[in-house]
């Protein structure tokens, strides 16, 4: 029988570019630990997403992915997707940071207790180091799509989606786009909770933070079973107060109970 092996897919085109360069970091420690794998670098959109949802994995031990965020939405929906998920669900998946975000890797390394960077990740893959996470499903028409991290939607979104032409500046992109949005706001017409709202801003979250820094989901909890969701009427004070507090989770109070206060105008639920 040929010996399992854990797929390793490098995104270099992720975030600044940096993903081959975290990956040379992270291959002494996979190679310390002899762990048998195959590396595969990403040449398109979906490289990843269409490998997993089209080749045999009954001989994969594991999956490693090298990049931001995008590699890990890949390969969860391609696994979501597959006839054969109930089985396939439980190959481990790990991420090293190689892209703008690394929300993923961030929020692993905290729960290991270790710093964020390739060398911690490769060695808590290395070892073995499991633990079960939440997802959340969502139905867009026809479509489902599973994600670990997040659904945003108004001032999230558009610093997400409209901060791609900064790519070569790495994180720092959200910094600058988000600066520029908070000041120059736009208002996003919603039906939220039976009513009608001009919502300036909306997260649903299952990971408390939304990259390497920004905390913005401090009561998050990789497994409680819950969403925790955020939301902002029609404020412009609001919102800068919102976009400045939440980088260090400073938008909210969470007592000994876990009880949850908001420091601002802003809602912060657990559903």
């Amino acid at each position: 029988m040929d010996q399992k092996v854990i797929l390793v897919f490098v995104n270099p085109a992720s975030g600044a570019g940096y993903a081959v360069r975290e990956w040379n970091k992270a291959k002494p420690v996979f190679d310390t630990f002899k762990l048998n794998y195959k590396v595969i670098q990403t040449t398109h959109q979906n490289h990843c997403y269409e490998y997993l949802s089209q080749e045999n994995l009954s001989n994969v031990s594991g999956i490693v992915l090298v990049s931001g965020d995008g590699l890990p939405h890949e390969a969860i929906n391609a696994l979501f997707g597959r006839p054969d998920w109930n089985i396939v669900s439980q190959i481990p998946i790990g991420v090293l940071p190689g892209g703008s975000a690394n929300a993923f890797a961030k929020n692993i390394s905290l729960a290991s207790g270790l710093a964020n960077n390739s060398e911690s990740c490769a060695l808590i893959i290395a070892k073995g180091q499991t633990k079960m996470i939440d997802l959340m499903c969502f139905e867009i028409g026809d479509k489902k799509i599973a994600s670990f991290l997040s659904l945003a939607w108004a001032f999230i979104s558009d610093v997400d989606l409209n901060s791609e032409f900064l790519r070569f500046m790495g994180g720092m992109r959200f910094d600058v786009y988000g600066t520029y949005r908070a000041l120059w706001q736009k208002s996003y017409l919603a039906i939220f909770n039976g009513r009608q709202m001009n919502l300036k801003y909306f997260m649903a979250q299952k990971q408390a933070y939304l990259s390497d820094t920004f905390l913005s989901g401090p009561a998050c909890k990789l497994d409680d079973g819950y969403i925790d969701i955020q939301y902002l009427d029609n404020s412009w004070t609001g919102l800068v107060s919102l976009a400045l507090k939440s980088y260090n989770g400073g938008h909210v109070r969470i007592n000994n109970e876990g009880q949850i206060t908001c420091t601002g105008p802003w809602k912060y639920e657990k559903i």
